[in-house]
């Protein structure tokens, strides 16, 4: 690797289950000599960036989401009595995160680290650098519906896709020299079944919504990466493809292999 490389921030989006092309992104990245100086990550992009920075070791990563993320799993995880603001409550996913992040604050991970959430009581968007990395990465996780807001500071804190879905301006104000930003919103549309619910017709809205925040956020990155993920452009449930889709991590180790020339370039240049 040459020593002179410029310091190197990835901005990671949003994306539920498709998130697992971010540990082929990381994974990649480093066996083909990148270091990695700068991460920061909305949502799925946060539970990934955010594992990576506390534990330093993507095949452990890897690991635990191809043996512990597991149908059984997720039904305990989403067992929750019913909140007031959310259909879970999802403190079993924040004691499930704590299982390998123990009591890591953010401020002392190797890797710096933000997590991207935004104030549900004002819409302010929220950069979480600081304080429980799990408690954050629950944040930053909040979907909308699904997930209870997560209270920090007198602050109800939601998924972090909902203002900032690929958070390029935030790694590069970290330090970052050059900024990789991987947007998870390829192959959502066109939708190829038009048969589809009123619930299902709310769902894509959102997920109409996401793409244009994706490709807006996404934009003053030096290089834009965008994994090729095998779907059909349909509403897939944002967490249960965590079990279902576990190649998505290659399509993350693929799309840097094809970008590699270019991404050597920029941090060599």
């Amino acid at each position: 690797m040459n020593m002179k490389q410029k310091k190197l921030g990835l901005a990671l989006g949003s994306g539920g289950w498709r998130g697992l092309a971010h540990v082929g992104v990381i994974k990649q990245l480093i066996k083909s000599g990148i270091k990695i100086d700068y991460i920061a990550g909305s949502s799925a992009g946060a539970l990934v960036g955010g594992l990576y920075s506390a534990l330093q070791d993507i095949n452990q990563i890897e690991q635990i989401f191809r043996q512990q993320m597991n149908y059984r799993r997720l039904l305990y995880a989403f067992s929750d009595p019913r909140p007031k603001w959310g259909i879970f409550k999802g403190k079993r996913i924040e004691k499930i995160f704590e299982k390998y992040l123990k009591n890591k604050s953010i401020e002392d991970l190797k890797t710096p680290f933000c997590a991207l959430t935004c104030d549900l009581l004002t819409g302010q968007v929220v950069e979480i650098n600081k304080g429980s990395l799990s408690r954050a990465l629950r944040a930053s996780i909040a979907v909308p519906f699904v997930l209870e807001p997560v209270l920090w500071h007198k602050m109800r804190l939601i998924d972090g896709a909902t203002a900032v879905p690929i958070p390029v301006k935030t790694v590069r104000q970290m330090g970052a020299e050059i900024v990789i930003a991987v947007n998870l919103q390829k192959n959502q549309f066109p939708m190829t079944d038009h048969k589809i619910s009123s619930f299902k017709t709310l769902l894509k809205t959102t997920q109409v919504m996401l793409y244009h925040l994706a490709e807006h956020t996404s934009r003053p990155a030096d290089l834009i990466l965008k994994p090729d993920i095998n779907e059909n452009g349909n509403y897939s449930n944002p967490f249960s493809g965590f079990v279902s889709k576990r190649e998505t991590i290659k399509d993350g180790e693929r799309v840097v292999k094809k970008n590699l020339n270019r991404i050597k370039k920029l941090v060599n240049q």
